[in-house]
């Protein structure tokens, strides 16, 4: 039975800028983008006839970073200089709100690596357009959209805008965010629930990038910065501090990025670790190696850099440029406790135990697999209060890890729940793997290395070592720009001391409570937490009862796969070929206004180009 499909239409979706009427888009057009249209609209209508023949749907487009990095907005792409990692950085403070022309003084001129902070320069860049996508309005039809879908809808403060992010609330609850989690309740009687995304690619798809070992930045560390994964020991067993060992059944082969654990002959008293500490260059460290390599090493020698607590860094946020003023100041101030590790491990031994721990506070959470049968136990030691550690299992499982061989896998401690991958299959944890947090939601010296593995009368080799971070939803607005005088500082530079973190932490209003929304309303918030006009920021010119609420009756669609990212260019070394002569200038080439272009030209368009298939999937 085929279904009606609506004619396909381009429409942009944005985040902090209100999206202009219907009257004033049709004035802005160009004749560039009336023939991009047109063949962007051939192409929708391919892949509605072949592919959503039985839906009803709607083409739109990304123009801003609301959702990165799940949906990309006007963006520039780049591999890394240093450590050659690929990321993206936002464009769309370039143009001219409510248009597409362009500021010359709003220009993204660099980027900051996600993974070693290496800044590159993007003067001549091009920037992209934002992410396409196909919003299946079928699903509103027949029931709400479910929690953690990503929707667009009509924003409650300008009906004619579209806005997409995520559902997080549904009709009924009142909602809390607090220390970067999302909660919820139905009832003022009932205690507030962590919202977990039941359906795990959700929650895999919004992590974010911390380190990834296999694209070290080689040079800053061959002239004495320290490597992030090192053998380490804890202190005492009741303390969460860890130090470096010199001496280990550790051998690192930094060159290969693969270290192997000789536990047979280790010592069985004493955990002997490979952990993770957050040790990130500074722009001032990079201008100190790239001026003076020498002072560079003696530095690193005198005064070696201290690890920090991971952050909700963003690099998509992270850029010189964007604003009149020439630099968009970001921060990274609000530390991040729910990380995913990732890896692969060739074991040597036909018994012995492996175990992976990610540290939150005063948990030590873990998981143990006893190599011989294949189980894995789940669970977590308590320092403090306790006089001696206290071990609570959550639950114990069949995996396929068992004997000799190679495995890959990945562990996750996010929004209060344990979750484990063995080759790539999620291992059934049901709700074993939940738990209730500890009374103190504050860092301890131990989330400094947050991150290890080590093992038990076994010889093994890991590889590919890979730390992510979960969304950090920020309450309120934060911007490190603030004034701060006397012993108040700006969060981002405590930390390094997680006490002094903590203590700072408590001045900013990063727990809040929006009121119980009605049968007919959501709430909904963007995957950027940091640049997201989302429910929690909304003003309220329409006075209305709930100034953070989506009505039903605004609901769109459900957003369902991007169909084109963008297009990559290639020849003339990766740039393609911008025409800037006669008419065809106007179709590759940025204007002040119409008909006017800036004294340094700056293209848009290249061709030739091919399809950007990596990011062509579906949308979770």
């Amino acid at each position: 039975m085929t279904k009606k499909i609506e004619k396909a239409k381009l429409k942009k979706v944005p985040q902090d800028p209100v999206e202009s009427s219907t009257a004033e888009k049709e004035q802005g057009k160009s004749r560039h983008n009336e023939m991009r249209d047109t063949i962007e609209s051939i192409i929708i209508a391919l892949v509605f006839a072949f592919v959503f023949r039985a839906y009803s749907a709607e083409a739109f487009v990304i123009p801003t970073g609301s959702m990165a990095p799940t949906l990309y907005g006007r963006h520039k792409e780049l591999h890394c200089a240093e450590c050659g990692v690929k990321y993206a950085v936002g464009a769309s403070d370039e143009l001219v709100e409510k248009s597409e022309y362009y500021l010359p003084d709003n220009k993204v001129t660099g980027a900051f690596c996600p993974n070693c902070r290496y800044y590159t320069n993007l003067q001549n860049a091009m920037p992209f357009t934002g992410d396409r996508i196909i919003v299946n309005k079928f699903p509103f039809d027949y029931g709400d959209p479910g929690r953690w879908d990503v929707i667009v809808f009509k924003y409650p403060e300008a009906s004619q805008t579209n806005y997409i992010k995520r559902l997080v609330g549904l009709p009924g609850e009142e909602i809390q965010i607090s220390r970067g989690d999302v909660y919820a309740r139905k009832d003022e009687k009932e205690p507030f629930q962590i919202l977990r995304k039941d359906n795990l690619d959700k929650q895999l798809t919004v992590q974010q990038l911390v380190y990834d070992d296999d694209y070290p930045p080689r040079e800053i560390l061959e002239y004495g910065w320290p490597e992030r994964w090192s053998p380490m020991q804890q202190v005492k067993p009741v303390e969460t501090r860890f130090e470096d060992l010199k001496q280990s059944a550790w051998e690192l082969d930094r060159v290969a990025r693969a270290y192997q654990y000789k536990g047979t002959t280790a010592k069985a008293d004493q955990l002997e670790w490979l952990r993770y500490q957050h040790i990130v260059p500074r722009q001032s460290e990079w201008a100190l190696l790239q001026e003076n390599p020498e002072l560079f090493t003696q530095t690193m020698l005198s005064s070696p850099p201290q690890s920090r607590l991971i952050s909700d860094y963003t690099a998509y946020n992270n850029y010189s440029g964007g604003s009149s003023s020439g630099a968009f100041t970001y921060d990274a101030a609000f530390w991040v406790g729910d990380l995913t590790l990732s890896f692969d491990v060739e074991i040597q031994s036909e018994a012995g135990e492996l175990l992976v721990e990610l540290m939150r506070g005063d948990r030590h959470y873990r998981v143990r697999f006893d190599v011989k049968t294949g189980q894995a136990k789940l669970y977590f030691v308590e320092d403090f209060p306790n006089p001696e550690p206290v071990e609570t299992e959550l639950t114990t499982v069949e995996t396929d890890l068992k004997g000799q061989g190679g495995y890959s896998v990945m562990f996750a401690n996010v929004d209060q729940r344990l979750c484990l991958w063995v080759n790539g299959s999620v291992v059934d944890l049901e709700a074993a793997s939940e738990y209730q947090p500890p009374v103190s939601p504050a860092p301890r010296e131990g989330d400094l290395a947050p991150a290890g593995i080590a093992g038990t009368g076994i010889d093994f080799t890991v590889s590919h070592l890979m730390l992510q971070r979960d969304i950090y939803y920020r309450a309120d607005e934060y911007y490190q720009n603030q004034e701060y005088s006397g012993d108040r500082r700006h969060l981002w530079e405590l930390l390094w001391d997680p006490a002094a973190w903590s203590r700072q932490y408590e001045d900013h209003r990063q727990q809040v409570r929006f009121d119980q929304m009605s049968d007919d309303e959501f709430f909904v918030l963007g995957d950027n937490s940091a640049r997201s006009a989302d429910s929690r920021l909304w003003g309220n010119g329409r006075q209305a009862e709930r100034r953070h609420a989506v009505p039903r009756s605004a609901l769109v669609g459900k957003a369902f796969m991007i169909y084109w990212p963008h297009g990559i260019p290639f020849m003339n070394d990766g740039r393609g070929y911008s025409p800037s002569v006669g008419p065809l200038k106007r179709f590759f080439y940025h204007q002040t206004r119409p008909g006017v272009y800036p004294d340094d030209p700056y293209a848009k368009l290249s061709i030739p180009f091919y399809p950007n298939v990596s990011r062509m999937k579906r949308i979770r």
